[in-house]
């Protein structure tokens, strides 16, 4: 039976030349030794060794394996993945001519890998941690403008960024003129969104508040992983400009795709509940709608489940019933929350808002009585 088995596994791995991971996965020494066949026993035996020397501090002995390794591979992904691994046993030896050498080999012979790609941002790491400032930043540059889609991109894009306002450049001007290089990749959002900042920063708010809002109407939810950041920052910036329903308007655009989940969070971005909060703000101190704010803290407290500022919409309803001469809403808000909120920093102050209230055993401190703003408004 195993004599069969063995030949139908031999059958597949020569046809294909490897064995699926979900199979290899599986354990016993038959479906091991087919794995072994596709990167090849050879390959994976010094790699071992490798792999072994590094994880003890032996850098030159596992660059020295995986040398060896890259040799004996079979296959482009596993040379590349033994190079890779050379590379960055170098680094980690402190080798850095050695590192050098073994990225700039693996992009020039295996230029289409991921490793190859990812060698192109370590290669910009590593030239600027050895002093090579310029020349690193440049690397940096080549590798976000020819791997935009990588994860690494966006962050060297918002490392580029801050070099260039270190060198006094224009980088609104850069970034506008790179844009439509970069229209139709990962990175348009990112230079979007950095875009409408510095307008902001620059004191140009209705530019900055339209760039923000282009930013989230080209990458909606849930691919735009700005979308919430951007239409937060327009609604303070209609706020500033003197616009309270667009201010609300852009929260609520925001919050409407919110997706109901049994998870804990699983779902939620963290400007959703902040976002709900300063909602109510915006009635209570802005339009001066009482009732409305009373309304939009509540929905906090009753739909974003998972939300650290639930007690904090309690409260601020619980003070709202109070000045509205509604005692009977008060006592009950406050009686919710020291049951779901036990430990809130604001069951000390119950009494406050409700004098038949539970006595407290935590002291009441009186900034809270005079706070309208959570902790955090995210």
């Amino acid at each position: 039976m195993n004599e069969k088995m063995n030949r139908q596994v031999a059958k597949v791995a020569k046809k294909k030349n490897q064995i699926p991971w979900r199979a290899c996965r599986l354990g016993g020494f038959l479906l091991l030794s087919a794995c072994a066949s596709g990167a090849g026993e050879a390959f994976l035996r010094v790699k071992g060794q490798g792999d072994r020397a590094y994880s003890s501090g032996r850098y030159e002995e596992a660059a020295s394996a995986y040398d060896e390794a890259a040799k004996k591979a079979k296959r482009p992904h596993d040379r590349a993945e033994a190079i890779y691994l050379e590379a960055s046993a170098f680094v980690r030896g402190r080798r850095v001519d050695r590192a050098r050498e073994a990225f700039a080999r693996l992009i020039a012979e295996l230029p289409k890998s991921e490793r190859a790609e990812r060698a192109r941002f370590d290669l910009a790491d590593l030239e600027i941690d050895a002093g090579n400032v310029d020349r690193g930043y440049d690397l940096l540059y080549e590798a976000m403008m020819k791997h935009p889609g990588n994860g690494l991109a966006h962050r060297a894009l918002e490392r580029w960024i801050a070099r260039r306002e270190e060198q006094g450049a224009d980088v609104l001007a850069w970034l506008r003129e790179i844009q439509p290089r970069l229209a139709e990749t990962e990175l348009d959002e990112t230079v979007r969104y950095q875009m409408a900042g510095l307008l902001e920063a620059a004191g140009d708010l209705r530019a900055a508040r339209d760039a923000y809002l282009a930013s989230a109407e080209r990458h909606p939810y849930p691919k735009g992983n700005l979308f919430d950041d951007a239409l937060f920052h327009a609604s303070l910036l209609d706020e500033k400009l003197g616009n309270v329903d667009a201010a609300i308007s852009d929260l609520r655009r925001m919050l409407a795709v919110r997706e109901p989940s049994t998870f804990a969070g699983s779902y939620e971005r963290p400007r959703f509940s902040p976002a709900q909060f300063r909602i109510a703000v915006l009635y209570r101190d802005k339009l001066r709608d009482d009732a409305s704010a009373r309304r939009e803290f509540h929905r906090l407290y009753a739909t974003h489940t998972t939300s650290i500022l639930r007690d904090d919409a309690l409260w601020e309803e619980a003070k709202l019933a109070k000045a509205d001469g509604d005692a009977r809403a008060a006592c009950a808000l406050v009686a919710t929350l020291v049951e779901d909120f036990s430990d809130s920093r604001y069951v000390g102050c119950t009494r406050e808002l409700c004098p038949t209230a539970r006595a407290a055993t935590k002291p009441c401190h009186a900034y809270l009585l005079r706070s309208n703003e959570p902790n955090d408004d995210g």
